[in-house]
């Protein structure tokens, strides 16, 4: 047996759905599933015998009356939207593991397939319980509905210890009840390497390579340049995926440190224990599992060199106070150790939060504060410098493609425009993950604005859209025209005699709405994305392109 999926495009009717029906039970037909996907579209898979041919069905369901269109497709939409998610589970670097109320785990991506060393199949099968063994904290947000952040775990599964990370939240309905949870799974042995980043022997990034044209980040750079030949605490402003660490490296390449260590660390990701121990080391014996013999911290690794101390605003109390005390008095004493040691180190640090607010709500030391606002730099957001959006994503792409081994793609001029008007909330981050997206799902050269539609969150045009479409919003009926938004090129005309009879009305509608929509199917060439545009079904469009005669 060989199975089809057809996809009907019709006008709607009474007793169409019934007629459809019918026409199966004529051929003998078994219907597999159906999907439908808007008021005027239906999508129906079905299966048929071996050396049975489609073609009678195709033909009879093309003659019903209401029925415009009639083909072949190769998935359902809900195997359309299943494959886009597996996709984008196993495109990130973290073990995801999703379970349903009853524990069954449903979803889970190959990273923490290798992890748990279990195929998709086998974890299929499996609840949450006997994936994470004996009582994981994802059975208790399934009941309490409580989030876990960052939760070290040690179980051991098929002879194999497993030591690792994890972090996880319900999945709430429309009503707020509890559906399901969520866990994302990293490696242990990755945290450090992840979480604090020193420089061994790689290229940084140095000012050359932030891509920018707008005056804003030009002066910046220049700034940050003049910033870089001294010595002195920098703070680097900026909403999340503005490029703070970009900075931060091009600050340490520049400056009298530039042949000693970068070393950065996100002080965010890390339990207040994990990152005391990172950042001033300790001693043999300070804690169970401490490395004999002690191990030094990130002060002392970054010695003769630059600390970048990102997400500074995320420390808690108790390492605010240490930390000032390593800023005042340039030493550090180890966990569990009583001497002093002298730190040799610049500090540039980074925030997304509002210092100024957690001070007077008593989250944040001001002496500390004061201590770290030496040279405040503040980047600004992609919505703020929109015309850097262009280069910044032709630079992207052609990095993440040579990343992943594909070949050069390239932006469409259309696409271009679209990515350039977003305001992008996660910045460069952000722009770079869409990016990444459409790389690994679209197999073309260009990447046009159908695929930013079907593959990222970006919205479809709306409704007098003159950007997308090219056709503005202000008509001038004396002048006989309905004028482009941004240029005086993009001009409909409408033939109304100076003198004489006027056409009647209903004629100069036509006119117009003929013009409109020929304009629109240039820009979007079929039905469907053109009724999207103009915010009226694809029928819609397919009866006013043949009452037109528009082709």
């Amino acid at each position: 047996m060989r199975e089809f999926i057809v996809e009907i495009d019709f006008e709607d009717r009474p007793r169409l759905g019934y007629d459809v029906f019918e026409v199966f039970e004529k051929h003998g037909i078994d219907k597999i599933a159906m999907e439908v996907g808007s008021v005027d579209g239906m999508m129906i898979k079905f299966r048929l015998a071996e050396g049975q041919s489609a073609e009678p069905l195709l033909a009879d369901l093309a003659s019903l009356s209401g029925v415009l269109t009639v083909h072949l497709r190769e998935q359902m939409p809900y195997e359309e939207r299943e494959h886009e998610l597996r996709t984008i589970l196993n495109s990130v670097s973290e073990g995801i593991v999703a379970v349903n109320r009853e524990r069954k785990i449903t979803h889970i991506n190959e990273v923490a397939c290798r992890l748990f060393h279990v195929t998709e199949q086998e974890a299929l099968d499996l609840t949450a319980d006997d994936l994470f063994t004996g009582n994981p904290p994802l059975v208790e947000t399934l009941a309490t509905g409580r989030s876990y952040s960052l939760m070290e775990r040690k179980i051991k599964r098929n002879g194999h210890l497993i030591h690792f990370m994890t972090s996880g939240v319900p999945v709430l309905n429309k009503k707020g009840q509890i559906i399901g949870a969520v866990a994302t799974i990293k490696d242990f042995r990755q945290v450090e390497e992840i979480l604090s980043k020193v420089d061994k022997g790689k290229r940084l990034t140095t000012f050359e390579d932030i891509i920018c044209q707008s005056e804003q980040m030009v002066g910046l750079v220049g700034a940050a340049r003049m910033v870089a030949k001294g010595n002195s605490t920098v703070l680097l402003r900026g909403e999340s995926g503005t490029g703070k660490e970009l900075f931060a490296t091009a600050i340490h390449v520049e400056s009298p440190r530039h042949k000693g260590p970068f070393v950065a660390i996100n002080c965010g990701a890390l339990p207040d224990s994990l990152l005391e121990s990172e950042l001033f080391g300790y001693e043999e014996g300070a804690f169970t599992g401490a490395v004999k013999g002690g191990r030094k911290g990130l002060f002392e690794q970054a010695k003769g060199g630059t600390l970048f101390l990102d997400e500074i605003g995320e420390i808690s109390p108790q390492v605010q106070v240490r930390l000032l005390r390593v800023l005042q008095g340039g030493t550090v004493r180890r966990v569990g150790g009583s001497n002093e040691i002298p730190v040799d180190v610049r500090i540039v640090a980074a925030t997304n939060r509002n210092l100024e607010e957690m001070i007077r709500e008593g989250e944040f030391r001001q002496d500390l504060y004061y201590r770290l606002n030496v040279i405040p730099l503040q980047i600004p957001p992609l919505r703020e410098r929109r015309e850097d959006i262009p280069l910044i994503a032709q630079h992207l792409l052609r990095k993440i493609c040579a990343r992943l081994g594909k070949e050069e793609a390239r932006l469409a001029r259309e696409t271009v425009d679209i990515l350039s008007v977003q305001d992008w909330p996660g910045n460069v981050r952000q722009l770079e993950n869409a990016l990444e997206r459409l790389v690994n799902l679209v197999d073309a050269p260009e990447i046009q604005p159908d695929h930013l539609y079907a593959w990222t969150d970006i919205g479809k045009p709306k409704v007098g859209a003159g950007k997308g479409t090219g056709i503005g919003e202000r008509a001038e009926c004396g002048a006989g025209t309905l004028e482009g938004q941004d240029t005086g090129e993009d001009v409909l005309h409408v033939e109304i005699p100076k003198k004489g009879e006027w056409p009647p009305l209903k004629d100069i509608v036509a006119q117009v709405e003929k013009e409109v929509i020929t304009r629109v199917l240039d820009r979007y060439p079929s039905s469907r994305l053109a009724g999207q545009v103009l915010g009226v079904s694809n029928t819609t469009v397919l009866n006013k392109m043949r009452i037109y005669g528009i082709h």
